[in-house]
């Protein structure tokens, strides 16, 4: 019989709807948040299921998105007129990032990657990962950093299968947050990934 973690694993990896690129990505807007907090409540509600207390009424914040908003760092993605998901792109590092081992100097930060669960095995997680990396590329940036908690298995292994490596630990409020960083290499093609995705 599967364990609880062991059947959030085989749901984050189900097969990969053939579509899964139609849908778009754009700068989120005012009017998105309201919709994002409803995915906010739905992740909690999933995750529970599975015994994973990561995020809460504290983080993230409605605020956190509004302020993502103003400062034009907020993308949505939509498919058939609904958002399904989000991150925030930017390159505010939080505190204990600096401990890490970091292998590039020149970076953006993604905070605050959902997919509402409904979709899930629907390769949005990954199509909203590959615009981060096009975005950043296209800044000049080499590198992505991002935190991601120890007790979610399914988290750590979507970005390991997506080329992220730890390079440290770190402790929130929620527990220990693993480092991970992923190196796009300035002198390869722009890191559209479809060789790797295609998998």
């Amino acid at each position: 019989m599967l364990t609880d973690q062991e059947k959030l694993l085989e749901a984050a990896h189900s097969g990969l709807k053939d579509d899964f690129l139609t849908a778009g990505i754009r700068q989120a807007r005012t009017e998105d948040v309201s919709s994002l907090m409803a995915i906010k409540g739905k992740v909690i509600a999933h995750l529970l299921k599975y015994g994973i207390d990561q995020w809460d009424e504290v983080y993230p914040a409605e605020a956190d998105f509004l302020q993502d908003v103003y400062e034009q760092t907020l993308h949505v993605l939509e498919s058939a007129g609904q958002i399904v998901g989000g991150l925030c792109l930017n390159e505010v590092e939080l505190d204990g990032y600096e401990t890490a081992s970091w292998q590039a100097e020149s970076f953006l930060v993604v905070h605050r990657l959902l997919i509402d669960p409904d979709f899930q095995g629907s390769g949005y997680g990954r199509q909203l990962m590959q615009f981060a990396e096009q975005q950043t590329y296209s800044l000049g940036k080499n590198s992505i950093r991002l935190d991601c908690f120890t007790e979610n298995p399914a988290a750590i292994s979507f970005y390991q299968k997506l080329n992220y490596r730890i390079c440290g630990e770190v402790t929130f409020r929620k527990g220990r947050f693993l480092l991970m960083e992923k190196v796009l290499r300035p002198h390869e093609k722009s890191p559209t990934i479809l060789e790797e995705w295609s998998d």
